[in-house]
């Protein structure tokens, strides 16, 4: 039980940190708690006994999987063009002059 306390509390302390230091909170909160979550269940997955019986490596997962997972968002957004600035508004050429109450 205590083993999944450590990973429950490295998983809170690595999102906790990278939510503080972080200019978008909901951003950090989202890739935080899902990378090191991801990286303590991959842990487990491929060494069970090194996760449970090291109280040291539910905390280098946890880290590594949120660096991981920051690595691979900010991968994505490179490649899919969000760092582009947004394009100059253009003028309209498709509006129409209406003219309210009796022309005189």
């Amino acid at each position: 039980m205590t083993t999944i306390i450590n990973a429950f509390l490295a998983v809170a302390v690595v999102t906790g940190a990278l939510v503080a230091t972080s200019l978008d909170r909901r951003v950090a909160v989202l890739l935080g708690a899902a990378g090191s979550t991801v990286g303590n269940f991959l842990t487990w997955l491929v060494a069970p006994g090194a996760w449970a019986q090291v109280p040291l490596v539910p905390w280098l997962a946890a880290v590594a999987g949120t660096v991981a997972l920051i690595a691979l968002w900010s991968a994505t957004r490179l490649w899919s063009g969000i760092f582009e600035p947004p394009r100059a508004p253009r003028d309209d050429d498709t509006a129409a002059l209406a003219t309210v109450g009796v022309e005189s």
